[in-house]
């Protein structure tokens, strides 16, 4: 980190922020710095859509070999795979690695500064502790909404267009948009969690654990899946393809993200450094 990102301006923070938000300009600049000098960003945008891709050109690969060795195939295989542009762009998107991208790319915010020390110094700035909570939130979630989902959808269309047609760009559009809501919930919960556990492998776990439980308790009482706040993603998905809309989901990220917020905000007030 660049200590001189508040030497700069050590003098006047005080001035220019007061009370909860104290120095919250200052710190989202030194975050952003932080995510473009560091490599995280580049290998989460490559990683998620090289995934994301290949379950969008899954059709197409499945259908070349088909073509390519028919004797092996048998009669009515090749039917199995939509050519539908949009089926495939959906169903690239239906990995939902970036999820796991942005959790994994998280999980270390908070743990990682505190254990060098970097959180305690940069507390030790005119900034509020809330300030550092919203900076890390509002930065991670730009930047793993741009490398996780922007990057990745905005490529797999280009791909799905070569290989199949092109898809419904306002569907593309609105679901680019849409899809921030996803990295918000789950930065949310990883830098909650840091302030519980104080290891990497114990914030990754509770993230994991909170995004697959909506399939676990769904698969017992498919109606209880709208609730989960972190039913997010597949609400976005619906939404943004002229699915029917529920605003169950939609408010129970709100609450779940107000949760995580106070609790967050708490602990991170409480944490000796």
């Amino acid at each position: 980190m660049n200590a001189t990102t508040f030497d700069a301006f050590e003098g006047t923070t005080g001035q220019r922020g007061a009370g909860r938000l104290l120095g919250l300009r200052n710190l989202v600049h030194k975050d952003l710095l932080d995510w473009a000098h560091g490599k995280r960003a580049w290998i989460v945008a490559l990683a998620t859509t090289a995934v994301v891709v290949l379950g969008a050109a899954n059709a197409a690969i499945n259908q070349w070999v088909l073509s390519s060795f028919p004797a092996e195939a048998g009669d009515g295989a090749a039917d199995v795979f939509s050519v539908l542009p949009m089926d495939n762009l959906l169903a690239g998107i239906a990995t939902q690695f970036g999820v796991l991208a942005v959790i994994f790319a998280t999980m270390s915010l908070l743990i990682a500064e505190r254990d060098s020390g970097t959180l305690a110094w940069t507390i030790s700035k005119p900034v509020s502790r809330t300030s550092v909570l919203v900076s890390k939130w509002l930065t991670a979630t730009v930047v793993l909404w741009v490398a996780a989902f922007v990057i990745p959808i905005a490529v797999t269309a280009g791909v799905v267009t070569l290989l199949y047609g092109t898809p419904d760009l306002a569907v593309v559009v609105a679901l680019s948009l849409a899809v921030v809501a996803v990295p918000a919930m789950f930065v949310g919960i990883t830098l909650v969690a840091s302030t519980f556990v104080s290891n990497q492998a114990g914030v990754g776990a509770i993230a994991l654990l909170l995004f697959i439980l909506p399939s676990i308790v769904g698969g017992i009482v498919p109606a209880a899946t709208a609730f989960f706040p972190t039913s997010i993603f597949g609400w976005v998905v619906d939404v943004s393809t002229g699915g029917a809309i529920s605003i169950v989901t939609p408010a129970a990220w709100a609450i779940g993200m107000t949760v995580l917020f106070v609790l967050g905000r708490r602990r991170l007030a409480d944490m000796e450094l």
